[in-house]
């Protein structure tokens, strides 16, 4: 890593508007959208050649030479901050391929377990968190603009197996400095400390096996340069709701030092 530009998550929310319709038609390269120069390694993998016919016309000779670009590319992180609320965060500007590496700044989220034995276990962890966002279930009946991302955390064994899971939702700035005191058992406010995150991003709304390769591609982008990303959790990071547009999805290693 060679230096830190300063990124201001949550900067851009104070009256910055936006034509959606203009916004759309910008045409991101691939580095743009992803916010990270890719590893070439990783842009030809015959194994994952799965282009239809279709595919193959639209994107021409240059389809064969793809491995998960052949989703929708994700939309760019600072265009979805410029419009909703994120966490605080500095961009590390790193020589490596593959991957962004970023400081988040401390703050407040909201978090409760996901039960992974109910079918519905994400759903009704989003629920509650909504419900501590609205208002409903929190002790000043205060409602809070949407923040993104969502965040999903997985706590892994030595075999890398599942233990548990959380989702967790950024607090708006508004309330981060004094965060109202949830009323529901199962949700709780935590402060998060500083950390060195490691993050590639793909578009579309997915968590299919395969989006799963990506944290595989990030260990292996990150050995590259000799970093040491916590082994056993995983995160993702969801920044834009399903059918709204181009999606923006992210997975999500910690630096083994900020654990």
């Amino acid at each position: 890593s060679s230096g830190i530009n300063a990124e201001y998550g949550g900067g851009a929310h104070s009256g910055h508007t936006y034509n959606t319709a203009e916004v759309e038609r910008v045409e991101h390269s691939w580095e743009e959208a992803e916010g990270y120069e890719e590893c070439e390694e990783f842009l030809i993998d015959p194994d994952t050649q799965t282009f239809d016919e279709n595919s193959l016309n639209e994107l021409g000779n240059s389809a064969e030479q793809d491995h998960f670009r052949k989703h929708p590319k994700p939309k760019p992180i600072e265009e979805i901050c410029g419009k909703y609320q994120c966490p605080m965060y500095q961009k590390v500007e790193s020589s490596g391929c593959g991957f962004e590496e970023r400081i988040i700044l401390r703050a407040n989220w909201t978090t409760t377990k996901v039960d992974l034995e109910s079918p519905n276990g994400y759903r009704e962890a989003y629920f509650r968190l909504h419900g501590y966002r609205s208002g409903a279930k929190n002790d000043r009946g205060e409602s809070m603009d949407m923040a993104v991302p969502v965040i999903k955390k997985w706590w892994l064994d030595e075999d890398f197996n599942v233990l548990g899971a959380t989702m967790s939702f950024y607090i708006p700035a508004a309330f981060q400095s004094d965060p109202p005191a949830s009323t529901d058992d199962l949700v709780r406010v935590e402060e998060w400390d500083e950390a060195v995150t490691y993050t590639r991003a793909f578009g579309g709304n997915r968590e299919d096996p395969e989006h799963l390769k990506q944290f595989d591609l990030l260990k292996t982008a990150l050995a590259k340069e000799n970093l040491t990303p916590y082994p056993y959790m995983r995160m993702t990071a969801g920044f834009t709701r399903p059918g709204y547009g181009r999606q923006r999805r992210e997975v999500i290693l910690v630096d083994n030092d900020s654990m």
